[in-house]
């Protein structure tokens, strides 16, 4: 079985726009309400809603693919703004936040 994340977001294509400055790449477009991004581990999909659920849309965490300073000086060049990088028991961490305000948690686990 492979784990599908479901974002769901007022505004899909603002949103695309958004997790490709994560550094996702689009693999399937369903029109205006679901779109897919592959990744190595799993599928991180969006789905369009006229309201947000509430109390929440999910928990998403990122392990990075390059050092914190690097993303968050390439998403800074896009408008993302990224909270101070702390450190964490497994390594460190940043946190962004979508275009709808969920929380991201951009991880870099410490070398074993």
């Amino acid at each position: 079985m492979q784990m599908q994340t479901i974002v769901y977001v007022t505004d899909m294509d603002r949103s695309i726009e958004f997790y490709e400055r994560l550094g996702f790449t689009v693999d399937y477009r369903g029109g205006p309400v679901w779109t897919a991004f592959r990744g190595t581990d799993g599928v991180l999909a969006l789905h369009t809603v006229d309201e947000l659920p509430a109390p929440g849309r999910v928990a998403l965490s990122l392990v990075a693919d390059d050092t914190l300073e690097k993303i968050v000086v390439r998403l800074a060049r896009h408008g993302v703004e990224a909270s101070s990088i702390e450190t964490q028991p497994f390594g460190r961490s940043t946190v962004v936040q979508d275009p709808d305000g969920l929380p991201i948690q951009i991880n870099e686990h410490a070398p074993d």
